[in-house]
């Protein structure tokens, strides 16, 4: 419910969205809670990362409590809790492969929705009057959808790619299945060359070249022929979209065009954001406050006040202090340990989950050098979401 519903509510950058999706996560946790109370099993369920979470936890605790702006970082606080709640329901919930399918073609379903009605939108076929953001000063060419930025379109389309090219390989599929895939692969590639997201392509193809070399490298993965048809028909939709003159014309305007998406804007963001780092090197400005006390740190020249440093490294790490590196360093590690064992898994539909799974943080993580998508809940959650799915144990 989550995945769908947070795309479609503007990425939920509001308020009040934020706040239903708390409820919502609060009361589903509650209830996994009465459930496992009746059934005597334990509350709490052990998962990959506990420790580093708890780590992670009491950090956040101590930079809030460090903090000059102590509502914004309390609420900052919560939103942290309301991931890490996220992740451990989907630990919980996801227990079979049964319940891993339905929460694959979820992500791949609401991906196609978001990708079919941003064509429509893109070429001027949009409906509904909640999806027309007019206060926002993005050019049409930009393919959005229910997003306010394009950005953030191209960071969900990247997450859930994946996911639609390894049902290729979880069982055997007949011709006309296997052309639909396609078919619908190549929606997802058009709606993201259409994002005219730099950062958004380069992601994309790190992590399709993670894919594909992992399907290529690893001994349990047999069809080295569909990998290499893949690879072909992948690269050669993807020169024909990147040739079309509205992505020419983006590619090479990297230095000019909008304020906030130039490269030399972002550097000058991200130097201003190590100047803030190095006067809360150890407990951070407190969790969600970096558009509280940036102000202060903005270079001059940019012309709009940045909230965010376009780099979700740089701005974790302003919110909470240099200690969050080590942490996370500690979560992906587990992270990928776990995803590389379950390479080596019987089962097809293990295998191809966690090299999904993988592949969508590889390509998240490096969208975040250049952008923010990690600190747009909807995006956010997704990640959380999808990094739940890897776990030592599915029957």
């Amino acid at each position: 419910m989550i995945v769908v519903l947070t795309p479609l509510a503007r990425g939920t950058v509001h308020s009040w969205a934020i706040s239903l999706v708390q409820v919502f996560v609060l009361i589903s946790i509650i209830l996994l809670m009465v459930n496992r109370l009746k059934t005597s099993t334990p509350v709490f369920t052990k998962t990959i990362i506990n420790r580093p979470l708890m780590v992670l936890i009491v950090l956040a605790c101590i930079s809030m409590l460090f903090s000059n702006h102590k509502p914004h970082a309390s609420g900052g606080l919560f939103l942290l809790l309301t991931y890490i709640a996220a992740y451990c329901i989907t630990q919980m919930v996801v227990q079979t492969r049964k319940e891993q399918r339905i929460l694959i073609y979820t992500i791949v379903i609401t991906a196609l929705f978001l990708s079919i009605f941003g064509l429509f939108k893109r070429f001027g076929i949009n409906p509904f009057a909640f999806w027309v953001y007019d206060e926002l000063k993005y050019q049409p060419d930009f393919l959005a959808s229910t997003y306010g930025n394009y950005n953030h379109m191209a960071g969900f389309i990247e997450m859930a790619l994946p996911f639609l090219l390894v049902l290729f390989l979880t069982r055997t599929r007949n011709v006309t299945t296997i052309f639909i895939m396609i078919y619908l692969s190549c929606i997802l590639m058009t709606a993201q060359a259409l994002t005219l997201s730099r950062g958004g392509w380069i992601s994309t193809l790190g992590g399709l070249t993670f894919m594909i070399s992992i399907l290529y490298f690893h001994r349990r993965f047999k069809k080295k022929k569909l990998v290499l048809t893949l690879l072909c028909i992948t690269l050669a939709i993807s020169i024909l979209l990147l040739a079309s003159p509205p992505v020419v014309e983006r590619a090479v305007t990297i230095t000019q065009k909008d304020v906030a998406g130039n490269l030399e804007a972002r550097i000058k963001t991200w130097e201003g954001t190590v100047d803030l780092i190095k006067d809360h090197p150890y407990t951070g400005s407190g969790p969600g406050t970096y558009a509280m006390v940036f102000p202060r740190y903005q270079l001059p020249g940019l012309g709009v006040q940045f909230q965010k440093a376009h780099n979700d490294y740089l701005h974790f790490i302003a919110d909470i202090g240099l200690l969050i590196v080590p942490i996370m360093g500690w979560i992906l590690f587990v992270f990928f340990k776990t995803g590389f064992c379950n390479l080596s898994h019987s089962s097809r539909q293990i295998r191809g989950i966690a090299l999904a799974a993988m592949t969508s943080v590889v390509a998240i993580l490096i969208h975040s050098i250049s952008d923010f998508n990690l600190h747009i809940p909807a995006n956010a959650l997704t990640f959380i979401i999808i990094a739940g799915m890897v776990k030592k144990e599915v029957r």
